[in-house]
């Protein structure tokens, strides 16, 4: 009889358990509503910039199809000017504005073998601008040259007794100008003739900027001047791909959600229960970000996240996880979570073709990284 009782009592303790949990599991709607303030929409204006081995400096926006550069000029305001942009989400894992997102939303680097093919293009590029400044140069002289000539008087056999003294010798300071300026021209050419390609610095100018859920964005102004940011971290890990940034005000938003990851780690970005990291495979996951950026998020009533869901489609590797979430650009950066809201993984790339087989970091990585 006490046995009897014994396994009754352990029954119903188990179904009031079960019980329980089931009525403190919050539902996606549910989890949605209270994490998606936390999400942010990223937004970088960028361009690139040559430092030539003689100090002179040109500029681009990117490469084509063909590896060719997109928007050469030596004048960086013109670069700025057309500088590319590109989406990306993040989501805040602190109260003074620090949120995670991807590296390749917040550096946007180029290829480096189709960059080594066109370092030849640029030099050459170079060289065709410091032949074309020079003529430009010689031109002006010469008409300086002319204009000498009218101030002056001459006599029969071409000798010059009298002239504008005072007007001949200001364009006689112009010409030496102009003199200095064609040595500048031709000692930049001289080094870039003689130019090691290794040598060649190619720098990402970034302009980085935020808006969340429900703000109204009518242009880049609304991210990089209303919410400019600045990077903090970069991986430099092939297998992570994550950036730290923070909002230059170093305050998160009142009444953002900020995120922690699950299990153990820092204990300002992780909750430390490891009991709660664990992905299995089939396991249901969802994705809160900006899926094609602005092109779907810019709605009549403000800027709208979404929440997307799948299943874990392969077993977890150490570097990746797998899920069928589907995920297009836009939505790199975005936090991966599992049904009781835990943050598990930050989305990152996704194979071509496939809705099945997309790829976020999993917590081994995240975990390097802010450790």
């Amino acid at each position: 009889m006490y046995m009897k009782r014994q396994t009754y009592l352990a029954i119903f303790m188990a179904v009031f358990a079960f019980l329980a949990s089931s009525c403190g599991k919050k539902s996606a709607d549910e989890i949605f509503e209270e994490q998606k303030s936390g999400v942010v929409l990223v937004l970088n204006k960028f361009y690139y910039e040559v430092e030539m081995p003689g100090g002179q400096k040109l500029f681009f926006n990117g490469l084509d199809q063909n590896g060719s550069m997109v928007g050469f000029t030596t004048n960086e305001n013109e670069a700025r000017k057309n500088a590319q942009m590109l989406n990306g989400t993040g989501f805040f894992i602190s109260d003074d504005g620090k949120f995670i997102t991807n590296r390749h939303v917040a550096v946007t680097d180029i290829n480096a073998q189709q960059l080594k093919a066109n370092l030849a293009n640029i030099i050459r590029a170079a060289l065709m601008q410091c032949a074309m400044t020079a003529r430009q140069i010689k031109s002006q002289y010469n008409m300086l040259e002319a204009q000498k000539a009218q101030f002056m008087e001459y006599d029969f056999f071409g000798n010059v007794i009298a002239g504008d003294e005072s007007r001949i010798a200001s364009i006689i300071q112009e010409q030496r100008k102009l003199q200095q300026m064609y040595n500048q021209v031709a000692e930049s050419a001289k080094h870039l003739q003689s130019a090691n390609l290794s040598n060649i610095k190619v720098n990402t100018v970034c302009n980085i900027g935020i808006t969340y859920d429900g703000q109204k964005v009518n242009g880049p102004s609304d991210f990089l001047v209303k919410n400019p940011c600045k990077v903090l971290k970069v991986s430099d890990k092939e297998n992570a791909d994550l950036a730290l940034l923070q909002l230059e005000s170093k305050k998160t938003p009142k009444g953002a959600f900020v995120y922690q990851f699950a299990g153990d780690g820092n204990k300002k970005y992780f909750n430390g229960k490891s009991s709660e990291a664990k992905v299995k495979i089939d396991q249901q996951l969802y994705m809160i970000g900006y899926n094609a950026g602005l092109m779907l998020a810019n709605t009549e009533k403000g800027i709208s996240v979404q929440m997307t869901s799948g299943r874990v489609t392969q077993t977890p590797d150490g570097d990746r996880i797998t899920y069928s979430i589907p995920t297009v650009q836009g939505s790199s950066g975005s936090p991966v979570i599992d049904e009781n809201g835990n943050v598990v993984a930050v989305n990152f790339a996704k194979l071509m073709g496939s809705d099945n087989f997309n790829f976020g970091i999993p917590l081994e990585r995240i975990r390097e990284f802010l450790n």
